[in-house]
């Protein structure tokens, strides 16, 4: 299902916190499967500056079954978050996040495997 023009798997298994926001120039680029959790204050983004070659670049968000993404985090380019991946609050997120662990920080940083 399209909301906003963002591939939402099942709404009914999702949860979207409040003032979550969703890349507006490229908002179908992102799909959210079931289970996911997003929490208050994130943002997600589908284009970043590229510095090489100074332009805006264009990229797909993929968030899998069962992710959390902690408040106020912020996805900034084209990146994969594997399935029950959990994000701590406030995270820069730049590089795609390997399912079943616990990363979190500015820039994102591996904290531990969850059992």
């Amino acid at each position: 299902m399209l909301r906003g023009g963002v591939n939402i798997v099942n709404t009914k298994k999702t949860f979207i916190g409040e003032n979550v926001i969703f890349d507006t120039n490229y908002p179908e680029d992102i799909t959210i499967e079931p289970g996911v959790r997003i929490t208050a204050g994130c943002v997600i983004m589908t284009h970043f500056m590229d510095p090489s070659i100074k332009t805006y670049s264009r990229g797909k968000v993929h968030i899998k079954k069962n992710a959390y993404i902690g408040c106020n985090s912020i996805i900034c380019k084209s990146v994969t978050i594997g399935e029950n991946a959990i994000i701590g609050a406030g995270s820069i997120i730049n590089k795609d996040i390997p399912g079943n662990e616990v990363w979190a920080g500015n820039p994102v940083r591996f904290i531990r495997k969850l059992k």
